[in-house]
């Protein structure tokens, strides 16, 4: 994601040191680790497997400083629980984008599977043009 010159401004992972890794292996500086992205599942409480949906919708919907983005490394469960069955088939390596509406709501934009990366990177400056990301 350097290649096509995304600005990012913050870059959040799950504890889990693939995420860690991913964040870091992206580039885009220091990687901020937090329970709030970190799959739950049985290991935590039913009040904690709720809050953690809740804080990344809270930060898909927060406007991120002028002239940046925001990527946040998490994990299929985490998104489905904050995100709903049309993520039911998200896959390893996907980005789903996310357009803040300032009003505490956001709008998802588009799904980028791992594949497409490559075209994604030759024609960066198009795709945030269309979706007005810059």
């Amino acid at each position: 994601m350097s290649k096509p010159r995304i600005p990012v401004g913050q870059v959040h992972t799950s504890l889990f040191q693939r995420a860690i890794d991913t964040g870091a292996m992206m580039g885009f500086g220091e990687v901020k680790a937090s329970a709030d992205y970190t799959e739950g599942g049985l290991v935590v409480t039913p009040i904690e497997n709720n809050r953690r949906p809740a804080a990344l919708r809270k930060i898909v919907a927060t406007v991120p400083p002028p002239g940046t983005n925001v990527i946040v490394v998490t994990h299929k469960p985490n998104i489905l629980d904050a995100f709903g069955k049309d993520w039911f088939d998200v896959r390893e390596g996907e980005a789903s984008v996310f357009k803040p509406d300032g009003n505490g709501g956001y709008k998802p934009i588009v799904r980028i599977q791992a594949g497409a990366w490559s075209e994604f990177a030759q024609d960066a400056d198009s795709f945030l043009n269309l979706y007005d990301l810059n």
